[in-house]
C-alpha cells in the first residue's frame, strides 16, 4: 500500500509540474514581444473584409499543381536530431565585408538567406531584414550536431552587421515568420527607416517592436504602394504565416514585384511551385531578376516550399533575364545539407539555359556584370 501511496504522489507532482510548466509557456508565448503584435481595430476590419481571409483566417492560392516528389528523401527522426557532421558548414562562410559606399545607383548586395539590398532611383530597398536569429528563443548552448531548432546563423567569415547599412529608405516584408522577420533587427531598424511595406497583419508586429504607424503601409495580394516613384506591388504565394501557437495565418504572406523607371524586380518570398508564376510573368514579367527562394525544402512541406528545379521553372515563368537564388547559406532550416540547394539549383539552370546569379554574402554587384562563383565548393575541400 504505500508503494502505491508513493507512485500516487510522484505522479501528482509530475502533473504538478508539467501544469506549472504549461503555464510558463503559455505566459511566454502571449507576453514575450517577439512574438508580435495584435491588430488594431481598424486593421482588424480591413484584413476581415479581404477576400482573402475567410473563417477567420487567411487563405492559400487555388492551385491545380501537383507536387509529387516519390524520389525525394522523407524525413527522419534521426535527420532532424542525429545529422551527418557535414551538414552544415564546418567553418565559417567565405564572405566579403561589406562596404556600404560601394552600393551605388544599380547595384544589389545578399546577406544570406532571404535578407539582400539594392539600390534604385537613389533609393535603398531591404527585404526581410534577418540579421539574428530564425527562432523566438534566446540563445542557448546546444550539443545538438544540429542548429535547427536552436535558431542560430552559420558563422560568417564577415558578419554583417546593422551598423553597416547605408541609410535604408524602404523595407519590405515577405511574411511573419522568424527567418523573414527578425524581432530584434526591426526594433534596430525602427529609427534608421523611413517606411516599411508588409503584408496585412504584419503591421502589429512592427509597431510592437516600435515602428511608429504612420511609416507602415499594409497590403493585400495585387495592391501597390507607390514610394518617390517605385512602385512595390504585394503577389500571391502558396505559403502560411504565423509567429505563435495560437495565431496561425492571422497574417498575410507573400511576393513581392518592385519597379522603378530603371529596374524591374521579383522577390519571392517563401512558397511553393504553382502556375501562379506564369500567371505574375504574365502581367508583370519581363523581369530584370528574380530573387527566388531555394533552401528548406522536403518532402512533408513540398506544397509551401519549393525544391531547386521548381524554383529554376518559376523563374522561366515570371520571365527573368536572371535566376538570383535566395533562401539558403544562413539557418539549417531543414534536412538537406546546407549547400545542397546551391549545387541542385546550379545543374538545374545549366540545363535548362538559366542565367544564374552566386555572388558571395556581402559583394555588391550590378546587373550586368554578375557573379558566378562557385564560392561553396571552398567548404568541400
Amino acid at each position: 500500500m504505500e508503494i502505491i501511496f508513493t507512485i500516487l504522489n510522484i505522479i501528482k507532482y509530475l502533473i504538478y509540474i508539467l501544469l506549472a510548466l504549461a503555464i510558463v509557456v503559455f505566459i511566454f508565448l502571449t507576453v514575450s514581444p517577439a512574438f508580435g503584435g495584435t491588430p488594431d481595430k481598424e486593421t482588424q476590419k480591413t484584413i476581415e473584409d479581404s477576400q482573402n481571409f475567410v473563417e477567420g483566417k487567411f487563405q492559400n492560392i487555388k492551385t491545380n499543381y501537383t507536387n509529387f516528389r516519390a524520389s525525394e528523401k522523407k524525413a527522419t527522426f534521426k535527420d532532424w536530431f542525429s545529422p551527418p557532421k557535414d551538414k552544415n558548414p564546418l567553418k565559417p562562410l567565405p564572405t566579403i565585408k561589406f562596404n556600404n559606399k560601394e552600393l551605388t545607383e544599380g547595384k544589389f548586395s545578399w546577406f544570406g538567406h532571404s535578407t539582400l539590398i539594392m539600390k534604385t532611383e537613389d533609393l535603398v530597398v531591404m527585404t526581410d531584414p534577418v540579421f539574428n536569429r530564425a527562432s523566438p528563443l534566446p540563445s542557448f548552448n546546444s550539443n545538438s550536431k544540429s542548429s535547427f531548432f536552436n535558431g542560430k546563423p552559420f558563422e560568417f567569415e564577415n558578419p554583417i552587421l546593422i551598423d553597416d547599412l547605408p541609410k535604408v529608405d524602404v523595407v519590405i516584408i515577405s511574411h511573419d515568420h522568424y527567418d523573414h522577420l527578425d524581432s530584434k533587427a526591426i526594433k534596430d531598424l525602427s529609427d534608421l527607416v523611413d517606411h516599411f511595406i508588409v503584408p496585412l497583419g504584419v503591421g502589429a508586429h512592427l509597431e510592437r517592436w516600435g515602428v511608429i504607424k504612420n511609416k507602415i503601409t499594409e497590403l493585400d495580394w495585387y495592391e501597390s504602394k507607390n514610394y518617390k516613384d517605385i512602385e512595390f506591388t504585394f503577389t500571391p504565394a502558396l505559403h502560411f504565416s504565423g509567429r505563435g501557437v495560437f495565431n496561425g495565418n492571422s497574417t498575410l504572406w507573400g511576393s513581392w514585384v518592385v519597379r522603378s523607371k530603371s529596374l524591374s524586380a521579383y522577390f519571392s518570398g517563401d512558397g511553393g511551385y504553382s502556375e501562379t508564376f506564369k500567371k505574375l510573368g504574365d502581367e508583370y514579367g519581363p523581369f530584370d531578376i528574380a530573387f527566388i527562394e531555394n533552401g528548406a525544402y522536403n518532402v512533408d512541406w513540398s506544397n509551401v516550399h519549393m525544391y531547386p528545379d521548381e524554383a529554376v521553372q518559376a523563374s522561366i515563368d515570371l520571365k527573368a533575364e536572371i535566376l538570383f537564388p535566395i533562401h539558403w547559406s544562413k539557418f539549417d532550416l531543414s534536412i538537406h545539407p546546407w549547400d545542397e540547394p546551391i549545387i541542385r539549383i546550379t545543374k538545374e539552370a545549366a540545363k535548362k539555359n538559366v542565367n544564374l546569379a552566386t555572388p558571395m554574402i556581402g559583394e555588391i554587384f550590378e546587373l550586368n556584370d554578375i557573379p558566378k562563383k562557385p564560392w561553396w565548393k571552398k567548404l568541400r575541400n
